[in-house]
């Protein structure tokens, strides 16, 4: 008789034992195992995983801590006991489906509560893949970026990376190019809110600070509007003026996006996300209009930037390193409270941005307190720099929250109209489908913004990035896959609760740049796949036609946005150009006089004439807004302005008052006449 030690090592040198020539055939081999390791089947104890919730426990658990499960569960087809951690019998092979009714003292029976509604086995495998993924932790699949900032360090840096850089400032020039062109004639007109961005910038400049909020064009943040300011300051009153400020964000954006591609995801996907943002027409048009739109997407993009830098320092150093690095939670924090001083659409980027934060502590293997450590410098960050929005908030809750209440869906007339609960549900679905979709397409056209009908991205740049989003969702254990797939999930979701007649493209501007960084994860995952499965070649072709993917975006954006959307119904009716150049028209005369206003659109002291011609004089003299007639009232010069039907009235006004000077629009259609009388 051979006594062999318990355990693994027992069992291979039983296998040797039987190799070699002359070993012992007959007679025993025996496997010593401790008594106290023995339990009442003979085999070793071992600390058990459950098969209903996923908890570990240890070996001497009677039943599960966290659901009540008992550590051994008796086989319904054999009867005999087998370990709680086990889904198939280790005798007989049969599902171990049948559970004990007994439950610890104070404890919960299995099944009870929400874990009930699911069934056992979705229950076990749902608990089993998260249980792997805890076990796994954190993984980061670009390198740590630990900075020396040091001369010498950032020339060597530098010269590393000098192409790629290049690239980025090359981008930078070609976004900037884009979002200035003809900046004041494209969009042809000026909006009412766009007025109101440069009102509040010339109270700015005669009050100084204003507030973190404002009530105009029914509530506004306004910290882009101190930008506003300056650039009123520098040149002039004018629509460059306005919209230069907001494009200013948007031209900052392309480089901050990079940095933050390059942070999460590596140096291609940043390249090509980065590409397909500078010539996406989602985000040249908001960078174009003089509304908080583009600040949001950019004050958003550098806040995410700072949050994954200090998500990444505090993974990759030591206890030590992790204390010295606390100044980038600050800094994080400091920037996530910027973000609400821009626009209203910021609470979803916030809640994902909240959600993945906590991920990422729980899945650090650290003790509880060193996982909250990096809580208290972030939430100091951001109390610091959101101080001002969350004391008006605090004591004007009504006011601030008032816009927000009055766009959700349960306010809109078609939930309203619908009869009973599974209509308002069938509505809602659809809402749902609606805003999922809206990178492929959105039918609902907007009166305030201009655009619609057409979705957030060209088709090719939409499949690759709903394929990204796939990808990311795979890889939730990586912090910037889970913060991409969040802020791009929440922001989509946020349509489904709001007004749905107005704002899908505006209120979702938080998923840029995490939409084109998907489509570059896609790319990055497509390009790998050819080269295992074909080779180099392969991998060849792939990069080439997601280059041509690439290439054929950004041709369909351009063409869309300097073509066919300026042309579109929608476009010319919500920006009215010929409003913009009646009113240059009538204020060409050296002495311009009273205005006569005649419009059925607007009255005449509308958001535009306040901020361009803020010491013009007019009175509304249309049906629709005031008292009809055609008579001269005042003394001095008298400019007529006739829109529209009322252009048919510049007769009588001649005959009654000839001598005057008329301008005509010049248009194919002429939409407007301008009659100016001195004598």
């Amino acid at each position: 008789m051979i006594k062999l030690p318990a355990g693994r090592a027992g069992f291979d040198l039983w296998f040797c034992l039987r190799a070699v020539p002359g070993a012992p055939s007959q007679g025993h081999i025996i496997l010593a195992f401790p008594s106290s390791e023995r339990g009442r089947t003979g085999a070793k104890k071992e600390p058990w995983l459950c098969r209903s919730c996923g908890l570990k426990n240890r070996a001497n658990a009677g039943f599960c801590g966290r659901c009540g499960l008992p550590s051994e569960v008796r086989c319904p087809t054999c009867g005999e006991e087998n370990p709680g951690g086990h889904r198939y019998c280790d005798i007989c092979g049969g599902t171990l489906e049948e559970e004990s009714s007994g439950s610890p003292v104070g404890g919960t029976a299995a099944g009870g509560g929400w874990e009930g509604l699911l069934p056992r086995s979705l229950r076990h495998d749902l608990a089993g893949y998260f249980k792997k993924g805890l076990d796994k932790g954190l993984i980061w699949y670009t390198p740590y970026p630990h900075w020396r900032w040091t001369g010498s360090y950032l020339r060597e840096w530098t010269h590393r990376n000098w192409w790629e850089l290049i690239a980025v400032l090359l981008l930078t020039i070609a976004g900037a190019f884009l979002r200035v062109y003809r900046l004041e004639a494209l969009p042809s007109g000026f909006h009412g809110d766009e007025a109101w961005t440069g009102i509040e910038g010339l109270r700015i400049l005669e009050e100084g600070w204003i507030g973190p909020y404002t009530t105009s064009a029914l509530g506004q943040l306004t910290g882009p509007f101190y930008l506003t300011a300056l650039t009123i300051r520098f040149l002039d009153a004018s629509v460059f003026a306005v919209r230069l400020s907001i494009g200013l964000f948007g031209i900052a954006t392309i480089p901050a996006s990079h940095l933050l591609l390059r942070l999460g995801f590596g140096r291609w996907v940043a390249l090509f996300g980065t590409t397909a943002l500078t010539v996406s027409y989602w985000h040249l048009h908001f960078s174009r209009l003089g509304f908080g739109v583009a600040p949001l997407a950019f004050a958003s993009t550098v806040a995410a930037a700072g949050l994954l830098w200090a998500k990444r320092s505090f993974d990759a150093g030591s206890h030590q390193e992790r204390r010295g690095n606390l100044w980038s939670w600050v800094v994080a924090g400091g920037l996530l409270g910027l973000v609400p001083y821009t626009y209203f659409a910021f609470p979803t980027f916030l809640a994902a941005v909240g959600a993945a934060t906590a991920v990422f502590l729980f899945l650090q293997r650290d003790p509880l307190r060193r996982k909250v450590q990096p809580l208290l410098p972030l939430v100091a960050g951001a109390l610091i720099t959101a101080g001002q929005v969350l004391l008006f908030a605090f004591r004007s809750p009504d006011v601030y929250f008032g816009r927000m209440n009055d766009k959700t869906v349960f306010a809109f007339h078609e939930y309203l109209n619908a009869e009973g609960m599974a209509e308002k549900a069938g509505f809602l679905a659809r809402r749902f489908w609606e805003s999922y979709m809206l990178l492929m397409r959105n039918p609902r056209l907007d009166g305030v913004d201009g655009i619609g009908g057409v979705g957030a991205l060209d088709p090719g740049m939409a499949l690759l990035a709903y394929a990204g989003l796939i990808v990311s969702v795979r890889r939730w254990r990586s912090p910037p896959h889970l913060l991409a797939a969040l802020v791009v999930v929440a922001a989509l979701s946020g349509l489904v609760f709001t007004d749905p007649s107005a704002g899908s493209m505006r209120r979702s501007i938080t998923a840029i740049p995490w939409v084109f960084g998907l489509a570059g994860v896609a790319a990055a995952a497509i390009a790998q796949f050819a080269k295992r499965h074909a080779g180099r070649w392969g991998q060849a072709a792939a990069v080439s036609a997601l280059l041509l993917v690439l290439m054929g975006s950004g041709l369909w954006n351009l063409n869309y946005y300097f073509s066919e959307l300026p042309n579109s119904p929608t476009f010319k009716w919500t920006f009215a150009d010929d409003y913009l150049e009646a009113l240059e028209a009538a204020h060409s005369f050296e002495e311009p006089g009273t205005i006569y206003y005649y419009s059925g659109r607007r009255k005449f002291g509308y958001e535009t004439i306040q901020f361009l011609y803020p010491e013009s004089r007019g009175v509304d003299r249309s049906r629709e807004f005031g008292v009809f007639d055609l008579e001269r009232l005042d003394r001095g010069p008298v400019t007529y302005i006739l829109e529209g039907s009322y252009m048919e009235e510049v007769g009588r006004i001649m005959e009654l008052y000839p001598g005057g000077e008329l301008i005509v629009d010049g248009g194919e259609k002429p939409v407007y006449a301008i009659y100016h009388v001195t004598e």
